[in-house]
């Protein structure tokens, strides 16, 4: 038996195969490795471990942070204490992505989902990647920028009343609340990101929120995907929540740019799923 983990900074997928194919999945806290404890990793994998309660083989874990060494080698030294296996391989939540999206080909692939990221990829590693800022100078395209947009325009009265009513309820909020979410809990871009869910099924309502929409994923291009050397020769892959909900803005701003979109997933459980 052997796992793959998916860990993003919202939630982690620990995901059970037999022979490659998909059996079963838990789901647990999220753990980005650039944040994350040793404690909160290991109070994770602890449930993670009891749950599977099955001697494993090999294990790959592809988590956010997990592209920087020290990160990758903390994780994997936590896996070694939770899992009997030798057999463990740490990576970026991209590296895991493009092994599933683009496999054999060449192609760009982007994480959307809590926080955003791009490369290109030969079909056999990655060749080029776009700097990583993080959700506080960059991350476009990402939930976490998303929200960030709709709170500022929600702040400076900028929506129709009904919109405001709408997310306040949705979300059991007030102003006072939304402030101290921002300035006064540990992970403000978890609240943000949170928000992204409701622009998607409210924008064909509000002119204001449609266009805070259209230039986050016009930022996503000119910040991100533009960066890359020959971009449009290249078809743009897609992984995460935002890349699935949001994809007809995405496909409209990519198409006006010049570049292909090819696959999209929620997750990496989605793809395991699909092929068991």
């Amino acid at each position: 038996m052997d796992l793959f983990f998916d860990s993003g900074a919202t939630k982690c997928d620990c995901i059970v195969l037999e022979q490659g194919k998909y059996v079963r999945h838990f789901t647990d806290q999220g753990i980005n490795a650039s944040y994350a404890s040793n404690e909160m990793i290991d109070n994770v994998l602890f449930r993670f471990a009891k749950a599977v309660d099955s001697e494993v083989e090999r294990i790959v874990f592809s988590g956010a942070g997990c592209g920087n060494p020290q990160n990758g080698e903390r994780v994997k030294e936590r896996l070694s204490q939770h899992f009997h296996t030798r057999d463990i391989v740490v990576e970026s939540d991209l590296a895991g992505a493009c092994r599933l999206l683009t496999p054999g080909e060449a192609g760009m692939v982007a994480i959307l989902g809590t926080g955003a990221a791009v490369c290109l990829d030969d079909g056999n590693s990655i060749v080029e990647q776009v700097p990583s800022l993080g959700w506080m100078l960059g991350d476009e395209g990402s939930g976490t920028h998303l929200g960030k947009k709709f709170i500022t325009s929600y702040l400076k009265n900028e929506f129709l009343p009904e919109t405001v009513i709408a997310f306040e309820q949705e979300h059991a909020v007030d102003r006072a609340d939304v402030i101290r979410k921002i300035y006064r809990t540990p992970s403000p871009n978890l609240f943000f990101s949170s928000v992204a869910k409701f622009m998607a099924a409210n924008a064909d309502a509000d002119t204001q929120l449609k266009s805070i929409i259209q230039e986050a994923f016009e930022e996503f291009f000119t910040q991100q995907i533009s960066k890359i050397y020959q971009y449009s020769q290249f078809r743009l892959h897609i992984m995460g929540s935002v890349g699935l909900h949001f994809q007809n803005y995405i496909q409209k701003t990519m198409s006006k740019h010049g570049v292909t979109i090819g696959r999209i997933a929620g997750a990496p459980l989605e793809i395991f799923k699909r092929n068991q």
